[in-house]
């Protein structure tokens, strides 16, 4: 906060200050928008790691997915795909492609096997063991 000219700085304290809440805190030490203390959990972010919904990093519980309709959402793929077994992610790329993860890479294996050809929508999907992309 910088220099006030008198006039308003009587104006102000007047109405009772800017804002009128109270005195001054530094940042560290105000109240946090979240259940508890501002920085632990229950505050605004689910801190590192976390929130990533059913999305795994190991590929062997991944299944590719090819020529998914324009039309399609990740929720009508992945009623589609838990058909085969409760798919804990599924999300739509580029270009008609997308994937969806399970549990267990016997699952993935099974739905490679059983959901490649099926219709969604009016297209054939194509499902395939996910690769992960090299780095160039």
């Amino acid at each position: 906060m910088g220099w006030l000219p008198d006039w308003l700085w009587q104006q102000q304290q007047q109405k009772g200050g800017k804002g009128g809440k109270g005195v001054w805190q530094p940042q560290w030490q105000k109240q946090s928008w979240g259940k508890g203390n501002s920085w632990g959990k229950g505050s605004w972010g689910k801190g590192k790691g976390k929130g990533k919904g059913g999305l795994t990093r190991d590929p062997s519980k991944k299944v590719w997915i090819g020529n998914i309709p324009d039309e399609a959402t990740w929720k009508d793929l992945q009623t589609h795909m838990n058909q085969v077994g409760a798919t804990t992610w599924a999300q739509i790329f580029k270009e008609n492609t997308g994937a969806v993860a399970y549990k267990t890479a016997e699952e993935a294996a099974t739905a490679i096997a059983t959901m490649n050809g099926t219709l969604l929508g009016n297209n054939a999907i194509v499902c395939d063991a996910w690769e992960k992309k090299e780095k160039q």
